[in-house]
Formats: structure tokens, C-alpha cells, sequence
């Protein structure tokens, strides 16, 4: 699961992409955990949605969006590389169904895997 340090900060380590996570063991329930790794887009944090824009060229870019102004649309892809895209250029914006978290990234690890990084993560709780 050190995929994760692609797109997620524990601790100031990794990529903002998604959430910090290095204070979720404060804020999520162990069950909530499992099924934001088995099923990510069940439960979208807010400000971290993936928006999707197609371009007069036919591009079709994903990512969270950073910033938008009159001009400019910025999204962040899940390689955590910012997209400034002019608004002239774009056809559409809309917000996914889809988490930018990829659906099969537990497959990267075995059972027990996924148990230890689970356990690792509530274990991230805010310091008092």
C-alpha cells in the first residue's frame, strides 16, 4: 500500500492529492476505513471530489480541483501534477460519481496487508 504515498500525506510525507490522513484515526471508525479503501467513491470527502473537463481539442482531464477563477481552471491529477486549463479551452465541466482514488487499490496487498495498513491508520489519531 506504500501507493498511497502517491497521493496522500501522513505525517508531511507523500503527495496532496487527497486528504491528509495523519490524524484519521480521530475521525474515522475502523468499518468506515475498509470501506473507503474497498469502495472510495461510497464516501467522497468534500473538496477532494474528481472533477472531469473536456476540451475543445477532445482532451478529457481528471482531477480535484485546486482553484478556478474567469480564466483559469487548475485540477490536480492523481499523479499530484497541477493542470492549468484556460476557460476559453474548456467545453465542459462536472463533477465524477467516481472517487480519483483508483476502486482496486486494495489488490495491491494481500489480506493481512490490508488489515496492517488499516490498523496503521487508526493508529493516526490527533495528538491531545
Amino acid at each position: 500500500m506504500a501507493t498511497w504515498a502517491n497521493c496522500q500525506i501522513v505525517k508531511g510525507f507523500g503527495k496532496m492529492v487527497g486528504p491528509d490522513l495523519s490524524e484519521i484515526g480521530s475521525k474515522l471508525s475502523r468499518e468506515a476505513m475498509f470501506t473507503s479503501i474497498l469502495a472510495p467513491s461510497a464516501g467522497i470527502s468534500h473538496n477532494y471530489e474528481n472533477m472531469i473537463a473536456l476540451t475543445e481539442d477532445g482532451r478529457v482531464v481528471n482531477g480535484v480541483l485546486v482553484s478556478e477563477t474567469d480564466d483559469k481552471l487548475v485540477l490536480r491529477t492523481a499523479e499530484a501534477i497541477d493542470l492549468e486549463l484556460d476557460q476559453d479551452e474548456i467545453v465542459d465541466v462536472k463533477k465524477s460519481e467516481k472517487s480519483i482514488m483508483p476502486e482496486n487499490l486494495h489488490h495491491t496487498t494481500d489480506q493481512q496487508g490490508l488489515v496492517d495498513v488499516v490498523e496503521y491508520l487508526m493508529g493516526l489519531k490527533k495528538k491531545s
